[in-house]
């Protein structure tokens, strides 16, 4: 009886542990109203825009403005702020030192946020001739890409890409995937992040979960003690 108690115990830790893996799944989003829905409880909201930074501004690999930190390795080029084109708020958009201000296909860089954040999302602008797919939003886990529903602009498209993830990330990475020589520029605006908001109350589904449990122990110590009476 005692070896049996214990292996259902076992279950009872497995089952709970799959209960709290399934709550921490990642969320991709390719539409900004509804990752502001599913952020609308956390806390912590940050989104830079560059607004406030000047036009022509660069910044080296390791360096970055609003609290982010960029990194990357493309040759021969630097991230900087510029106003040449269209972007989905003000002026001023991030992309790279080159003729079109902009990334291309093939092309990777990795934004830190300087905290633990469980969401995180931007705009990433193209040309009318971005497909699908071209462009992507990544942690260490989970991944989302551009989806067919852009924003259009004067002159080109804004797809919104976002995660949120329980568990937590500190850093995304932005890539233009590469597809055959296609030719894409791309440049990023309105980078948003937020935290969990503290809360000492179980979330719904941890409560039924803590409940559910709580009642098979009690069950099983209920028929555990009956077996050791009829044994005495």
């Amino acid at each position: 009886m005692q070896r049996n108690f214990h292996g259902k115990l076992a279950v009872l830790a497995t089952l709970l542990a799959l209960s709290a893996a399934s709550r921490a799944a990642a969320t991709g989003y390719q539409s900004e109203s509804d990752f502001a829905a599913a952020i609308a409880g956390l806390s912590g909201v940050q989104t830079v825009d560059f607004e406030s930074v000047p036009s022509g501004t660069t910044f080296a690999s390791g360096t970055g403005t609003g609290g982010l930190v960029f990194t990357y390795a493309i040759a021969g080029q630097m991230l900087q702020v510029s106003s040449t084109f269209g972007t989905t708020s003000g002026t001023n958009y991030l992309g790279l030192d080159n003729p079109d201000t902009a990334f291309y296909l093939g092309d990777s860089f990795t934004i830190s946020f300087g905290r633990s954040v469980t969401a995180a999302g931007l705009y990433l602008i193209a040309g009318n001739d971005a497909e699908p797919g071209d462009l992507e939003l990544s942690t260490a886990s989970a991944s989302v890409f551009n989806g067919a529903t852009p924003l259009d602009l004067v002159d080109g498209k804004a797809y919104f890409l976002g995660l949120v993830d329980s568990a937590g990330f500190g850093s995304i990475t932005i890539t233009g995937v590469p597809s055959g020589g296609a030719f894409l520029p791309f440049s990023a605006d309105d980078i948003t992040s937020a935290v969990a908001a503290t809360s000492t109350v179980p979330e719904p589904g941890v409560a039924a979960s803590l409940l559910a449990g709580l009642g098979l122990l009690g069950v099983l110590a209920r028929r555990r003690a009956g077996a050791s009476s009829t044994r005495q």
